[in-house]
């Protein structure tokens, strides 16, 4: 029996790029773009109408940004993933893009045949961060003169180890990197991860990574 394609739904203010997206995808027959959409308010109608698996999510738009859109779709619908697709990686976009839900960042730079297998991850429940991404949120958390404030002012939730854990989850590491980093097993870093989403009430990862970077919890 044949897989149905995934849905996906283009939202980009720039024609072009978005044209250019719908012809590359009209050859995947895995793919079926359902809508496109010029702003973030087209985005959000769009989403209601067609119900897209996945939404190509551009950050900087009139009317409405991609940030708003993000958050005010997955308040409505939280089974629809969310890839922000950006030619900027600002701190503000990325820390907004994945505070607000999205499943992913990937910048404009990205190559089609490496664009679709991130689409296919998040389809499939996973999260991923572009490297440049994953190593801005760790300068981020490394350099935040915030972050140490808040975490003097407050007591962490986190043990000393999670927090070690959750530092190189922000990194971008694989459960085994992080495991051999750690000298630890596989099982001990899963559980490990399980704990910390527990404990600071998220998702996945990336959700994890943007809250330790919002809260200095590292």
């Amino acid at each position: 029996m044949a897989t149905a394609p995934i849905r996906v739904l283009l939202v980009e203010d720039h024609a072009l790029m978005r044209r250019g997206l719908a012809g590359q995808f009209s050859v995947e027959p895995d793919f079926d773009v359902v809508g496109e959409a010029e702003n973030g308010q087209q985005a959000i109608d769009l989403a209601a109408e067609q119900q897209p698996d996945i939404i190509l999510m551009d950050i900087e738009m009139p009317i409405l940004d991609g940030i708003s859109a993000t958050q005010m779709i997955k308040a409505s619908r939280v089974d629809v993933r969310v890839l922000a697709l950006s030619a900027f990686g600002k701190d503000s976009q990325v820390v907004g893009m994945l505070a607000a839900g999205a499943d992913g960042y990937c910048l404009k730079s990205i190559e089609w045949q490496q664009l679709l297998a991130v689409l296919r991850l998040i389809q499939g429940g996973g999260t991923y961060l572009d490297p440049q991404i994953a190593h801005k949120l760790a300068s981020m958390l490394q350099g935040s003169t915030a972050a140490v404030s808040v975490k003097n002012e407050s007591p962490s939730i986190l043990t000393d180890r999670e927090r070690d854990v959750l530092h190189l989850i922000s990194e971008g590491c694989s459960n085994q990197e992080i495991a051999d980093q750690l000298y630890l097993s596989f099982g001990t870093i899963k559980a490990y991860v399980r704990t910390i989403l527990n404990k600071l009430s998220v998702d996945d990862r990336v959700q994890a990574a943007a809250k330790a970077v919002r809260e200095g919890l590292i």
